[in-house]
């Protein structure tokens, strides 16, 4: 490892709910630290906490993520000063105000809801986001919506890891509902180490471009060979250089473009390439548009399911580098916008030019074998008197070769999928492009990141239907 680079660390969340009502609160506090301990000391990586701030155990739980020093984000289920409603208690609000210039963020819980169902979306933003979770609930039943109950019942049909203080008694339950502790991501683990976040995706793009197999390489092999067997087996018959020696010759070309897909094949067994190649573009991804998205909900992680806690990770890590929305604008107009219509368009245009030569050479071979096996026949019923070594070439020999040719061209065509690119980045580069004049005319946050959203759904679905088609599960 090179001076400096320090191995990437995931980071766990552990979510939080829990009642206003506290009867005990100093040994509900110490409930909670000591199974906070327990996390920290049986995870691997950076452990996090996630909680709401209102009065009681919430704000219980931050108090602990402080003590341990562990980094917090904070939910509220509405801005604060409405959220400030919910306080009688002077000292309590300004506690829970403390509590929050402290957090590594704090989120709104999106759609301008109203109480109770702010709530509701409150621990929603929480449960979704978390690694596990933990709970001071007293047992009973749910009384509404938005409350712990419906929290501890949500998070066991999600299959969440939780805990559960029991809060009468103070007891904290076994861990349900995942594998025991310690826990440790092996994947992310053997991610590069790296001092920086772009020195990590500069990496993982290096390694994903030595690593690729290029195995439609193998695949083109394959096909040119089968139809090089072919035509060198015309050479040797029309023109007498070995006829006899010509199904031997053919017989082991066609051997050894048989084996060629199955070499490809086996270099693709480890697809750490493909790992490594999606999780550099949704680095790229990330870095242009987490000022625009949810802090720890990356437009990303929509879509990549597999990879949610590396870009959750990742994100975590990037919170402070939020700026202005209108500086982060310029930005991805100038990096991420014009750089991906400038890319596809080039990449576009080579598979248009390319599909264009395989399509011409594919109508002159197949047309000139029609032409020439018509002449042949023709010759034959009427008796032409052609001389010998037109008659071998352009009787004998190209009607035999042509239709290999042919057939060559039409099977390059999809399989370096020149026809759907051209198409495809075509369609997308105009979509950027209007998406592009949307984002310039934005007057505010919200309808930037409505825009930016839209260009990484559009963006990453291809990149999501790249991995899918090698085997990936994203």
């Amino acid at each position: 490892m090179d001076e400096g680079n320090a191995p990437f660390r995931r980071v766990w969340i552990v979510g939080f709910a829990g009642h206003r009502a506290v009867a005990d609160p100093p040994a509900l506090k110490a409930a909670i630290l000591a199974v906070l301990r327990e996390f920290q000391a049986g995870v691997e990586g950076e452990l996090s906490g996630r909680a709401s701030a209102a009065v009681g155990a919430d704000l219980l739980f931050l108090e602990a993520c402080r003590e341990l020093g562990l980094g917090y984000s904070v939910v509220l289920p509405f801005a604060p000063e409405r959220f400030r409603e919910d306080f009688e208690d002077p000292a309590e609000w300004a506690r829970a105000k403390a509590l929050m210039d402290a957090a590594a963020n704090v989120e709104i819980a999106p759609g301008n809801e109203v109480a109770p169902e702010a709530y509701h979306l409150a621990a929603r933003e929480i449960l979704d986001v978390c690694d596990a979770m933990l709970f001071a609930w007293d047992g009973q039943s749910a009384r509404g919506i938005g409350g712990t109950a419906e929290s501890v019942a949500e998070a066991r049909e999600r299959g969440l890891p939780l805990r559960v203080i029991d809060a009468a008694t103070l007891q904290a339950s076994p861990l349900e509902g995942g594998r025991p502790l310690p826990w440790r991501d092996e994947v992310l683990a053997k991610l590069p180490a790296a001092p920086s976040l772009e020195r990590l995706f500069a990496e993982l793009d290096l390694r994903a471009v030595k690593g690729a197999p290029r195995s439609r390489w193998f695949a083109a092999g394959s096909i040119t060979l089968n139809q090089m067997a072919t035509l060198i087996y015309g050479v040797l018959v029309a023109f007498g250089l070995g006829v006899e020696a010509a199904p031997v010759v053919k017989f082991v070309i066609v051997v050894v473009a048989a084996c060629l897909p199955w070499v490809g094949a086996r270099l693709r067994i480890n697809d750490r390439w493909v790992d490594e190649r999606t999780r550099a573009e949704l680095l790229r991804s990330l870095f242009a548009s987490h000022a625009f998205a949810p802090p720890l909900r990356p437009f990303a992680a929509d879509l990549f399911d597999a990879y949610a806690a590396f870009l959750r990770s990742v994100a975590w890590r990037m919170i402070g580098q939020r700026g202005s929305w209108q500086d982060e604008k310029e930005q991805y107009l100038l990096e991420r916008l014009d750089g991906q219509i400038a890319y596809l368009s080039s990449k576009g245009e080579f598979a248009a030019r390319r599909l264009k030569v395989f399509q011409t050479m594919f109508r002159i071979a197949s047309g000139g074998a029609m032409i020439l096996g018509a002449a042949a026949i023709f010759k034959a019923i009427y008796k032409w008197p052609v001389p010998p070594a037109a008659d071998r070439i352009l009787l004998m020999f190209l009607p035999v070769v042509l239709p290999a040719l042919a057939a060559w061209c039409l099977a390059m065509i999809p399989l370096f999928e020149h026809k759907r690119r051209a198409g495809l980045y075509r369609q997308i580069v105009g979509q950027l492009k209007e998406k592009r004049a949307q984002l310039v005319e934005s007057k505010c946050r919200t309808t930037a990141a409505a825009v930016v959203a839209s260009c990484e759904r559009l963006l990453l679905t291809e990149l999501w239907e790249w991995a899918g088609t090698r085997g990936r599960k994203v």
